[in-house]
């Protein structure tokens, strides 16, 4: 089992910066080297120059050759979303996926270390969800912390609209129908609050869309522009597309959310909106992080960020109905709820 102090000879180091933060990114073999590589072409993540002797940065450390450490016992656990089981004492947890192990914060490791179950195929659904978790643990220890949300400005405030929920609340539907309306586009899945002091800050952390085919069928915008021959398999049910490529309206960086909503799709034929109390959107915001609570080190700030993201914005529960299906009565129902 290899420390952090006992880096092998053929490790690469690579630093990338995310929203002003940046992380040292060691893999210890060759497939993890091109695993980062590519998985991280992904995201926007920028890759910087470094040397070793620039001083230390939060560090992901992964691998593919090296056994596991083995995982505490008597820890509690629970299982995380996508699949998984995390162990933890409070301070330190350990989370297995299919048998490729995270650590996170454990004693003589750095802050967060993978250890991939053999080599496995770069486009794996698993090897992105154990990247994915890993990259939220290091991000949360910059002061990033991760919301499955897809986020859009609304074009006449410049007020940033956050739509919120699990896999298959209509997260990158909603998102699509908006970008087609000409509303600047963040991401549809995955991004990163902050605090920057004046506000509460959302960033992109995925840069490729991913639509059902239900979704492509539904938009006519999307199917005038591109075909399903376009479209990246990335598993049975989604498909990529690069938004940059088909959206005129343009990509922010970041956004200040002003108007939250957690999305639900109904089969009904219109759409509900209905106000949320402050406390009801903190409960909301804190089932969707988990981490908020069981990651002890990072907690605190967590829960003050989004504290602080529902003292600036206001939260709204969307029964989405299949008349948001249409770009124009998407905007002007979302734009009356995001421009107060």
């Amino acid at each position: 089992m290899q420390a952090i102090s006992d880096i092998h000879q053929s490790t690469q180091c690579s630093v990338y910066s995310v929203a002003g933060r940046s992380i040292l990114v060691e893999a210890q073999d060759q497939w993890a080297a091109e695993a980062i590589e590519k998985l991280f072409a992904s995201w926007y993540l920028t890759p910087e120059i470094t040397t070793r002797a620039e001083p230390a940065r939060m560090r992901l450390v992964i691998r593919s050759t090296a056994p596991p450490p083995q995982i505490p016992e008597g820890w509690q656990q629970f299982q995380i979303a996508g699949g998984g089981v995390c162990s933890t004492d409070g301070n330190s947890s350990y989370i297995d996926i299919e048998g490729s192990i995270i650590a996170i914060s454990a004693a003589g490791f750095a802050a967060v270390e993978v250890w991939a179950k053999g080599p496995l195929d770069v486009r794996s659904p698993v090897l992105t969800r154990i990247m994915t978790y890993a990259l939220a643990a290091v991000l949360r220890r910059c002061g990033l912390f991760e919301l499955h949300s897809g986020a859009v400005v609304e074009p006449q405030s410049g007020n940033g609209v956050l739509i919120i929920g699990p896999s298959g609340s209509g997260k990158s539907t909603l998102t699509v129908q908006l970008a087609a309306a000409g509303w600047p586009f963040l991401t549809d899945d995955v991004l990163a609050l902050s605090d920057e002091g004046a506000d509460i800050r959302a960033w992109p952390l995925r840069r490729c869309f991913a639509i059902t085919s239900e979704t492509f069928a539904s938009s006519n915008f999307l199917k005038l522009r591109t075909s399903l021959d376009y479209l990246k398999t990335q598993t049975d049910d989604k498909k990529q597309f690069v938004p940059h490529d088909v959206f005129g309206a343009g990509f922010k960086e970041y956004c200040a959310p002003r108007a939250l909503f957690f999305s639900q799709i109904r089969s009904e034929p219109s759409s509900n909106v209905s106000l949320l109390a402050p406390g009801e959107t903190m409960a909301r915001l804190i089932r969707m992080n988990p981490w908020s609570c069981y990651d002890q080190a990072t907690a605190a700030d967590h829960l003050a960020v989004l504290s602080a993201l529902v003292k600036q914005s206001r939260g709204y529960v969307l029964l989405a109905g299949k008349d948001l299906l249409d770009p124009d009565t998407a905007a002007k129902m979302i734009a009356n709820y995001a421009q107060d």
